[in-house]
């Protein structure tokens, strides 16, 4: 059994080399579009992320100007004392500070053999700052803070929030909540 195949010679036409044939030139194109389509999806899905999942940059609080070197002394009436929070965390200050009615004197110290630095924060019954303080170092304390407003009434209930770090790489240590009552005008 023998095959034949009829061909008109004038029909066929020689493929050149040098170009490829169309079938292949329009899957070509076809995967050239896709590829642009996905890169520019990519690009809008990173400039997208950007903006709206930004990353946050830590922005930490300034040392206190008015901190003074050394511990203070202070009279045993006011109530100066030590909080030990856990090994290396230690605050000291006034539980009864004297005060004209707007500057407090807490003589907030961070001992030197501290592990931690800290800020303190004053704060109302309703969790309103009444005043703050800068980072204090080991071996620093500060003598008074400066309310924002005066204290009206004869007894005033404050906590004082105590907020620590840890040196030059200002991870938090944690906070602590100290509850105070403030006399007016105790001296």
């Amino acid at each position: 059994m023998s095959a034949t195949t009829t061909t008109n010679p004038a029909a066929l036409r020689r493929q050149s080399v040098r170009t490829s044939c169309v079938t292949r030139r329009r899957r070509s194109a076809k995967l050239a579009v896709l590829y642009l389509v996905i890169i520019a999806c990519g690009v809008a899905a990173a400039v997208w992320s950007y903006h709206h999942f930004k990353p946050v940059v830590l922005t930490h609080p300034d040392f206190d100007p008015a901190a003074v070197a050394g511990a203070p002394e202070v009279d045993e009436r006011y109530g100066y004392s030590t909080l030990t929070v856990e090994e290396g965390y230690r605050v000291q200050l006034c539980g009864v500070p004297a005060n004209d009615g707007q500057t407090v004197w807490f003589n907030l110290t961070n001992p030197a053999d501290n592990e931690v630095w800290f800020r303190a924060e004053v704060r109302d019954g309703e969790g309103k700052i009444l005043a703050s303080s800068g980072v204090l170092r080991q071996g620093e304390y500060l003598p008074s803070l400066t309310l924002d407003s005066p204290l009206t009434q004869r007894e005033t209930p404050v906590t004082i929030r105590i907020v620590a770090y840890e040196p030059d790489g200002w991870q938090s240590r944690g906070n602590v909540n100290l509850n105070l009552t403030l006399y007016l005008n105790l001296e």
